[in-house]
């Protein structure tokens, strides 16, 4: 309901979500966490951001991400909630999470669902043209 309280404090604005974005050392920080997260030379490049979102490890928890995403557009009826990709390395991981928002019954462009993505890395400047082709715009963060 965290997320349906801020889309309708600001609704018909826009309200953008960034889909969870731990890393793998912050996911083992947490209590019981180090019993399922790999231990990475540097997890800022690492097992994060879009990456989780179709993998075998993750996808339940990204299912209940876009099942809370779901319940405010569709059930509260707060449309003005957009979503945003991090750390999309590649325009086919962009896709794999696409789809994988599909299979959980978010679809780009169906009842106004815009998708956004993180410009955070070198890939997503050399090929914004394919990234847009697939997505509705980019964020650049002022740490990128």
């Amino acid at each position: 309901h965290g997320i349906g309280t801020i889309a309708a404090a600001f609704y018909p604005k826009p309200v953008i979500l960034r889909f969870s974005d731990f890393k793998t050392n912050e996911y083992a920080n947490l209590i019981g966490g180090s019993y399922f997260e790999p231990e990475e030379e540097n997890p800022m490049l690492g097992f994060r951001g879009s990456s989780r979102y179709y993998s075998k490890e993750y996808k339940k928890g990204f299912a209940l991400e876009c099942k809370a995403v779901k319940h405010v557009r569709d059930s509260m009826g707060l449309t003005n909630l957009k979503v945003m990709i991090p750390f999309a390395r590649t325009v086919d991981e962009a896709k794999a999470v696409l789809k994988e928002m599909e299979s959980n019954g978010l679809v780009r462009g169906e009842n106004g669902l815009q998708v956004y993505a993180m410009c955070e890395i070198p890939s997503n400047v050399i090929l914004a043209d394919e990234f847009l082709d697939i997505l509705d715009g980019f964020s650049i963060g002022s740490n990128d």
